[in-house]
C-alpha cells in the first residue's frame, strides 16, 4: 500500500517540479533580450564593471534584483488586499520575468568569478547534472516527443507572420 501511494504522489509531484523547471528555464533565456541593452553605451559600461568584480561580490550581486523588486512585490500585495487581484497578479508575474531575466544577465556576466569559489562550482555543477538528468527524461518521454514534432512543424510561424504583415503593409 505504501509504494502505491508513494507512487500516486510522486508522478504528479515531478510533473509540477518539471513544468516549474520548464518555466524558469524559459524566463533563464529571456537574458538574451536583457543582453540587448547591454548594446547601448550606458550598459556596456556597466556590465564590462560586472565582469571584473571579483567572487564573492559577484555572489553579494545576486541579491540586488531581490531588493530591488522587494517594493515592487508589496506594492502588489497591497493591490491584491485591495481587492485589485487583476493588477496584483499582473504585477507579481512582472516582477517575476524581470527578476529572472536580471539574475540570468547578472550569472552569465559573472559566471566565471563564481566558478572560483568551491562551493558554488560544486553546487552548480549538480545544478547542472540535474537539469541534464531531467532534460533527458524529457526527451525519451512521449510528451517531450511530441513536442518537438509540433515545435518542428511551427518553426519559423513568426518570421512567417512578419513578412505577410510587412508585405500586406508595403500594399497599403
Amino acid at each position: 500500500m505504501r509504494r502505491f501511494a508513494k507512487r500516486l504522489i510522486t508522478y504528479p509531484l515531478l510533473a509540477v517540479a518539471g513544468m516549474a523547471l520548464l518555466v524558469e528555464e524559459a524566463l533563464w533565456r529571456l537574458s538574451a533580450v536583457v543582453a540587448l541593452l547591454g548594446k547601448l553605451p550606458v550598459f556596456r559600461a556597466i556590465e564590462a564593471w560586472l565582469r571584473g568584480v571579483p567572487p564573492f561580490g559577484a555572489l553579494a550581486l545576486f541579491g540586488a534584483p531581490a531588493i530591488a523588486l522587494a517594493p515592487i512585490k508589496l506594492l502588489a500585495l497591497y493591490w491584491l488586499a485591495g481587492g485589485h487581484p487583476v493588477l496584483g497578479i499582473g504585477t507579481i508575474a512582472t516582477a517575476k520575468v524581470l527578476g529572472t531575466a536580471l539574475v540570468a544577465r547578472l550569472f552569465q556576466l559573472t559566471q566565471p568569478q563564481l566558478l572560483t569559489i568551491g562551493w558554488f562550482r560544486w553546487c552548480y555543477e549538480r545544478v547542472m547534472r540535474l537539469r541534464a538528468a531531467a532534460y533527458g527524461l524529457w526527451t525519451e518521454s512521449a510528451l517531450g516527443r511530441w513536442w518537438r514534432r509540433e515545435r518542428a512543424k511551427h518553426k519559423g510561424w513568426v518570421t512567417r507572420r512578419w513578412e505577410a504583415t510587412r508585405a500586406w503593409m508595403a500594399r497599403k
